[in-house]
This record gives C-alpha cells, sequence and structure tokens, in this order.
C-alpha cells in the first residue's frame, strides 16, 4: 500500500508554505504553541500525584478538567505562569485518562521577538529555497547549497542565537 506523500503537486513553494514552517520550526522548539491566545482541549496522560505539567508556560483560565472522565473542575487550581494544575486528590495514572480545556498562550502584541524572528525566519527559508548556494560555476553549470551536518538544506534551522532569544518561552518540563 502507497503511502500519501506529505507534499505533493506543484514544487513552487509560495510564501504562506514557509510561514507554516517558521510558526511550526518555532513551537517545535519551545514545545508548545506560543501565541496567540487560544483556547483547547488537551487529552493527557495521567502520572498520578497532585501535580500535573501542561504543554504551556500562560495559562489565562481552565474552563473544564476531567480525571479519569470525573469532573474536577471546582477542585482544579493553576498557576497562570507555571502551565501548573493541582489536584489535592491525584490525578490519574491511566493513558489518555486527564481532559483539560484550557485558554493559554501569550497575545501576539506581548511577544513581538517571537513574531519578529518568526518573519525572519520566513525570509530566509524562502530566500533559500532549496538550500544557500554555496559554490556556483558557469561553465559546466553546477551549483553546490549549503547543507547542516544532517544533509538538509540550510532554510528553517534556528541558529543557537535564535533557539537563544526563545529560551524564555521554552518549556523545560518533560526534556
Amino acid at each position: 500500500m502507497a503511502i500519501t506523500p506529505i507534499v505533493s503537486g506543484q514544487t513552487q513553494v509560495d510564501p504562506a508554505f514557509w510561514l507554516n514552517a517558521a510558526n511550526a520550526a518555532v513551537r517545535r522548539e519551545c514545545g508548545w504553541h506560543v501565541a496567540p491566545v487560544i483556547t483547547e482541549t488537551l487529552i493527557l496522560d495521567g502520572r498520578g500525584g497532585p501535580t500535573l505539567l501542561l504543554p504551556s508556560q500562560r495559562v489565562v483560565a481552565v474552563t473544564s478538567a476531567k480525571n479519569d472522565g470525573e469532573d474536577v473542575t471546582n477542585r482544579v487550581r493553576f498557576s497562570r505562569s507555571a502551565g501548573i494544575l493541582t489536584l489535592a486528590s491525584g490525578w490519574s495514572t491511566d493513558v489518555g485518562s486527564i481532559e483539560i480545556t484550557l485558554t493559554h498562550g501569550f497575545p501576539v502584541e506581548d511577544v513581538p521577538d517571537v513574531a519578529a524572528l518568526i518573519v525572519t525566519l520566513t525570509k530566509r527559508a524562502a530566500a533559500a529555497g532549496a538550500g544557500n548556494i554555496a559554490q556556483q560555476a558557469i561553465g559546466p553549470a553546477s551549483a553546490r547549497y549549503s547543507v547542516d551536518r544532517d544533509g538538509a538544506p540550510l532554510n528553517i534551522r534556528l541558529l543557537q542565537s535564535e533557539k537563544d532569544s526563545l529560551a524564555p518561552f521554552k518549556l523545560t518540563w518533560g526534556s
């Protein structure tokens, strides 16, 4: 059985593709969506104990919390700046047994540095296309592209300085 390709059709990539890729690169580095403020429902694995770590660094509200199917919303306390939920009676230890509906993330206007980095990544990736040309010859026509140590084109890879600028938004638990 053939597997559907991730990318198919035209090979000319529009700017929206690079913008989506840049957003994904930042979110992957940080371990969560960072911005904008969104409401979503998370299904999490239980590890027991009174503390549950969420994939977030800024929780605005928790509108629903279920532990093994039981509504515990009124018994949950949360940290707005640390992504921590507590339940005195303890969280489940079962896989996929916790359902949390929350509003979280930073307003885009509060993280202009992250937004600017995404714009920079988008421009760099779009300009690089298949990679940065490291060497070019006229006859017989050839070109050599800069690649990283894994052989991938240098385009959406984050530079160390860019990773450093994202450090305040990076989840440090679970890694």
